[in-house]
């Protein structure tokens, strides 16, 4: 039963072509940077209200709100934003046939297996480290969003090879189409009235 229900898997994967594999990438990617957004807001969270009890002693509350609050892992908060735009871009691309939209989708993700797993070796080194005044309990939200970050690193190797597939048979469609209106034009062209 196991066996069978793998074969059927393996066969739906050689019979997708490039676009279908664009959209489950594009759709995994996003649901990562949703989760790598997710990460971010607990460790903030928790980075915080932990921060306050420690520089004053009692329940962490925060009077006063800006945008200057920083916490060592920032850069999570921008790579979730980001992997989540591109990661639109290749399913629109891809749903529309716009080969724009996939060619970002490709260069993000060109960009991506370099960074993703630069941050991945940067978040990993950070697991040991513990800044002076830093909250104790963060490990687990750095060691999820390093996985993560991995993840998405796999992914983005995968992305580039879909996104490039998916491009070359974008472009042949339109060849196609554009041939088939030609055919069309000539032939309206010709008609003879009566």
């Amino acid at each position: 039963m196991a066996s069978e229900r793998v074969r059927q898997l393996r066969d739906r994967y050689r019979n997708m072509k490039s676009g279908g594999g664009v959209l489950c990438i594009s759709l995994l990617q996003l649901i990562v940077g949703l989760v790598l957004l997710g990460i971010y807001e607990g460790y903030k969270t928790r980075y915080f209200n932990d921060l306050n009890k420690v520089k004053t002693g009692d329940t962490a509350t925060v009077t006063e709100r800006t945008l200057n609050f920083h916490s060592p892992m920032d850069f999570i908060f921008w790579l979730a934003i980001i992997n989540n735009i591109f990661s639109i871009f290749g399913f629109t691309g891809v749903l529309n046939q716009q080969k724009e939209l996939v060619t970002g989708f490709f260069a993000y993700n060109a960009v991506q297996m370099i960074v993703a797993f630069h941050y991945f070796v940067d978040v990993c080194a950070d697991v040991g480290i513990r800044y002076s005044g830093e909250p104790s309990g963060l490990t687990s939200f750095e060691r999820a969003a390093a996985a993560f970050i991995f993840f998405n690193f796999l992914l983005s190797i995968a992305a580039t090879v879909f996104a490039t597939k998916a491009i070359e048979e974008i472009k042949v469609k339109q060849r196609e189409e554009y041939n088939r209106l030609s055919v069309l034009s000539d032939t309206l062209q010709y008609e003879v009235d009566q």
